[in-house]
């Protein structure tokens, strides 16, 4: 599954194995936007592959969207606790601490190895 990104949504390429979630979103529908990705997911994780790599290169999320960028992670985590092996990474450029500081705090809530990443 693959989502060209728009000016206001990010990109999302689908691989069994990898998620790569990357650019913007800011999106006004962001249900509209994410149910389908979230739908996938779900699908995905009866299923999973022996190891799923998570990779999240955002620009820019605003709040609404910031909700379902959790909600995803949560799944994924839930899979985590029963026994998948799943590995987050949060991209974040060198001098963007709002990007940083959030991939942060998603970190302490979760179990799942998440891995913070710095792009210089």
């Amino acid at each position: 599954m693959f989502y060209q990104r728009y000016f206001k949504t990010p990109e999302i390429d689908f691989k069994p194995g990898l998620l790569q979630i990357s650019g913007r979103s800011i999106t006004e529908d962001a249900i509209a936007f994410y149910q389908p990705v979230i739908k996938w997911i779900e699908n995905y994780l009866k299923n999973p592959e022996p190891l799923t790599r998570i990779n999240f290169n955002m620009e820019y999320i605003n709040s609404g969207s910031n909700r379902f960028i959790f909600t995803i992670m949560r799944m994924f985590d839930e899979a985590y606790s029963h026994g998948n092996n799943i590995i987050i990474n949060w991209y974040f450029e060198e001098d963007d601490d709002t990007i940083k500081n959030l991939g942060r705090d998603f970190q302490t809530l979760l179990k799942v190895p998440f891995k913070m990443v710095e792009i210089v």
